[in-house]
């Protein structure tokens, strides 16, 4: 009989004791106990949300970047990363044999590369192991159902653009981080804020409930380009034919609409696939339209004569026998024929340096150096571009003499495709300066900086329509329906501070129409192989084929019938 008592007793201490385990556990949030209390816990909820809860970053896309017409050329697609609790599949392969053979398989890593992550993230309680898969293979991966591995979303950056575009908007990191172009000069606008949540997780680290939203995600802001993609797209397909033609090292075109200064195409060739990660290297990636500097050879010569003509060192009546000749430093300049006698319109339309520099010497060298500061040459055009050249323009006090000949015909200053095109805008609003710009503008807010005289600024435009017409070095550039005023330019090219008699610029620069400015275009063709490497045999081809597509596009009306 006390054996039944005895058992009855004991039953009834051990429910006894579980009652109070369960009270205190449920009721007082401890687990302390009569056996426990050197190593007992309290607040026992707060110890559980320690190991449950978890604040998650919740990622927002980046902003797009449109061109002047709305059309797409980068945005971000969501896509999901892969991630794996290490701390957690090293405690679960002590004790099971978990294969995760076909996951890695799937995903392209080793079992020893495997190993190694284990190894070195061990304490790691998020491990990206494969960022930014495609949907069809993170679903593949979800089937497998293995422990600790599970994905957060992120987003990728996709270039719409292609090559057209790729050294103007430049790429991202895996982090979506601008790295070059627009989407580094704009990555604060374009970033977004990320924001936190709240989570409750499951034994395998997965969120199963959203416990709070704790801030909420910003995504970027969109960006305007006053760049137009047909105009881009032109541009590029014909640099590509001519660089290939004429088996030059490589080519750069910009369009300027210069009653706004937006900047409609801004090409390079060759280029590379933004959707490539392997091919951003090297200078395929940089926008050499800002970044390129050289001598900008006779397309300086308009604003030697406009100097001249401004501080009245000459008249419009003045000419020039330039079968006499000119001397710098003890050594004959030359042109490349004898072009006898010459007027203003004659030095132009013929690019004779001889003319050129006897005009520069009889310039005052203060005044050619103040002409060419106001028209930002030698300075930031501040246009926000990252990795911009200034060019170089010497202080006049340090020209020697024959610098103050050669600046008239392009040497001894060096600039960007972007300078000069800048310069000649000016010119091209008879002498009002505006700021350039790659965002689309309003109208309401373009403001102008008078630098050049209207009238003078009016007589150059009409001596460079003659470069154009039959006689001149720029023939080759003439359009049928639109007047056109023009100067080829062409420099040697400098290797290891020297000149290369054999390498050279071909450049272009001309204004459409010319009787009532709307665009200026600059071109330049980098070491021509083939032929001579005039700018008038190389670049102004291209112009006339450039602008010959794209005026209709901009829907200019033509002024010649």
């Amino acid at each position: 009989m006390w054996r039944q008592y005895f058992i009855l007793f004991i039953v009834s201490i051990t429910f006894l004791l579980i009652t109070a385990r369960i009270i205190l556990l449920q009721g007082f949030d401890t687990d302390c106990f009569l056996f426990n209390k050197s190593d007992c816990k309290v607040n026992l909820s707060h110890v559980a949300d320690k190991r449950q809860i978890d604040h998650r970053i919740i990622k927002k896309y980046r902003g797009m970047i449109y061109d002047r017409n709305g059309e797409i050329l980068a945005m971000s697609l969501p896509k999901k990363t892969l991630c794996i609790n290490v701390y957690k599949v090293k405690q679960l392969l002590k004790i099971k044999d978990v294969k995760y053979s076909k996951l890695l398989k799937m995903i392209g890593l080793s079992e020893k590369d495997f190993s190694k992550i284990l190894k070195k993230h061990s304490n790691k309680k998020e491990y990206y192991l494969k960022r930014k898969l495609d949907d069809s293979l993170a679903s593949k991966i979800m089937d497998l159902d293995l422990p600790y591995i599970y994905f957060i979303p992120e987003f990728s950056r996709v270039y719409l653009g292609g090559s057209y575009f790729s050294n103007i908007i430049g790429f991202t990191d895996i982090d979506d981080n601008g790295q070059a172009g627009i989407e580094y000069s704009k990555n604060k606008e374009l970033s977004p804020t990320p924001g936190i949540r709240k989570v409750r997780k499951d034994n395998l680290g997965r969120s199963v409930e959203l416990i709070e939203l704790i801030k909420k995600p910003i995504p970027g802001k969109n960006i305007h380009l006053s760049l137009d993609k047909r105009i881009q797209f032109i541009g590029y397909d014909i640099l590509q034919k001519h660089v290939e033609s004429s088996n030059a090292d490589s080519a750069s075109l910009v369009l300027i609409k210069n009653t706004t200064g937006e900047i409609i195409s801004m090409v390079n060739y060759p280029s590379f696939n933004p959707n490539n990660r392997q091919e951003m290297t090297g200078h395929k990636i940089r926008n050499k339209v800002a970044t390129y500097t050289f001598e900008p050879g006779s397309t300086m010569k308009p604003f030697a004569v406009y100097t001249a003509l401004e501080t009245k060192s000459v008249d419009y009546n003045y000419t020039i026998n330039t079968s006499l000749g000119f001397e710098l430093n003890n050594k004959p300049l030359k042109d490349y024929k004898d072009l006898g006698i010459l007027d203003l319109k004659g030095i132009i339309q013929k690019s004779s340096n001889i003319g050129a520099a006897t005009l520069s010497k009889k310039t005052n060298r203060e005044d050619i150096y103040n002409t060419l500061r106001d028209l930002d040459f030698g300075g930031s055009l501040y246009i926000d571009w990252p990795g911009e050249q200034n060019g170089n323009l010497h202080h006049y006090n340090d020209w020697s003499e024959d610098d103050h000949a050669s600046i008239s015909y392009g040497y001894g200053v060096s600039a960007t495709l972007l300078h000069l095109a800048n310069a000649y805008v000016t010119l091209a609003n008879y002498g009002k300066k505006i700021q350039l710009t790659y965002e689309k503008v309003n109208k309401n807010e373009i403001y102008y900086d008078e630098v050049l005289s209207k009238n003078i600024s009016k007589e150059i435009i009409k001596m460079m329509r003659s470069v154009i017409e039959i006689g001149g070095t720029g023939r080759k550039a003439k359009l049928e329906k639109y007047s056109v005023a023009g100067k080829t330019g062409t420099s040697r090219m400098i290797d290891n501070g020297k000149y290369n008699i054999n390498k050279h610029n071909a450049i272009f620069v001309g204004i459409v129409p010319a009787s009532k400015p709307e665009y200026v275009a600059a071109i330049i063709v980098r070491n021509p192989r083939k032929g001579n490497a005039s700018g008038g045999r190389h670049a102004a081809p291209i112009f006339k084929e450039f602008m010959s597509h794209s005026l209709n596009l901009l829907r200019v009306y033509p002024d010649i019938k």
